[in-house]
């Protein structure tokens, strides 16, 4: 295989890069180990919000996948895809909107209290329904400990004329704050052994209900997934520095970076700034050594960026500007306008602030 270069002249502004090769190979790892496991995949588009970057993952008749809001499920239908989950709790004020989409492909929507069956009830085209479960996180979703609850609204929706299939949802976002593999086991284990706790005290049939699970730190680091009939990562596409700061991803694994100018700089403060600000970046943060960085600044190379730039990090944000902490050393290079390539905090915002526009390398 050639190898790529990319000509950095071309980009004059704040750009979101998508290294393709490694964003490939982060899809097809997460495709194997769901066949060892023995579960399906779901990813969960919300992350790149791409048509192209879509299709990296296999031809979208043959893509179920989970998306966040109607508006992205519109994208992805009109797109082709046929198989997809809303996994974000039924807003009944989009009930033309679900009628639309549960028209032309195999729907799915989330609920979490039996008021939201009035919505299902008023559908004129079948979809399935997922019960959203909170086995620890702590957002949405029904406490585990309320089998009885859970229960009685399996039963309730699956009596629905337009419910074709009943499920279970969970999403494990406390691992989000765990570190290493141990951390992220710990809420893993944790969670899937509350929810089988729950499915054992549930009087519905296990064999008619579809349970999916999944976040990013879990389904990278763990491999088995028992209990689940699915999983629904969907950060894994990128990755990004929270993914790296938890243990989930190597630096060699993030394959989204944003390209911005240096526009000023202040050696008496070891401080250049970029254009590229919190409409870019989103305020998303990680801590280290007790302050917010927004973003790790890595090596620039012929064909993309290579590992980090110690001590060269996104430390403040405004709306276009971007504070970059620098070494000495490389304070004595930067001119006006040369390119700092920026792993940022979290690669979903980004790419939900760059409407999925992003130039792939």
């Amino acid at each position: 295989m050639a190898t790529k270069t990319v000509n950095w002249n071309t980009i004059s502004g704040p750009e979101v890069l998508v290294d393709s090769q490694k964003s490939k190979r982060n899809i097809e790892r997460m495709r194997a180990k769901a066949a060892h496991a023995k579960v399906a995949l779901r990813p969960h588009f919300k992350t790149h919000q791409s048509v192209t970057v879509g299709r990296w993952f296999g031809a979208p008749t043959d893509t179920p996948i989970a998306v966040s809001s109607v508006a992205m499920a519109r994208t992805f239908a009109d797109a082709g895809w046929q198989d997809i989950l809303i996994a974000i709790p039924l807003n009944p004020r989009q009930l033309p909107a679900y009628n639309r989409l549960a028209q032309e492909v195999k729907l799915g929507l989330t609920i979490e209290h039996d008021d939201a069956l009035k919505t299902i009830r008023s559908l004129q085209h079948p979809v399935d329904v997922y019960v959203e479960v909170d086995a620890g996180y702590g957002r949405t979703g029904i406490s585990w400990r309320q089998h009885e609850r859970i229960d009685a609204l399996l039963q309730q929706a699956s009596g629905v004329a337009s419910v074709r299939q009943v499920g279970l949802l969970l999403h494990a976002g406390n691992s989000y704050q765990m570190r290493g593999d141990s951390g992220i086991a710990q809420v893993h284990n944790e969670s899937l052994s509350r929810l089988a706790e729950l499915v054992e005290r549930l009087q519905f049939p296990r064999e008619q209900l579809r349970i999916s699970v999944g976040d990013t730190p879990t389904c990278s680091r763990m491999s088995e997934f028992p209990g689940a009939d699915e999983i629904r990562p969907g950060n894994y596409v990128f990755y990004d520095l929270m993914m790296q700061r938890i243990g989930a991803c190597d630096w060699q694994d993030i394959a989204l970076a944003v390209a911005c100018p240096v526009i000023a700089r202040y050696p008496e403060r070891g401080e250049v700034v970029i254009h590229g600000g919190a409409v870019h970046f989103s305020k998303d943060f990680v801590t280290i050594d007790g302050k917010p960085c927004y973003g790790q600044v890595m090596h620039m190379t012929a064909s993309g960026w290579a590992g980090p730039v110690v001590g060269a990090e996104l430390r403040g944000l405004s709306q276009e500007h971007g504070k970059v902490k620098v070494p000495d050393a490389m304070m004595k290079e930067l001119k006006l306008g040369d390119l700092l390539l920026i792993v940022p905090a979290h690669s979903c915002l980004v790419m939900d602030a760059a409407k999925g526009e992003c130039r792939v390398i």
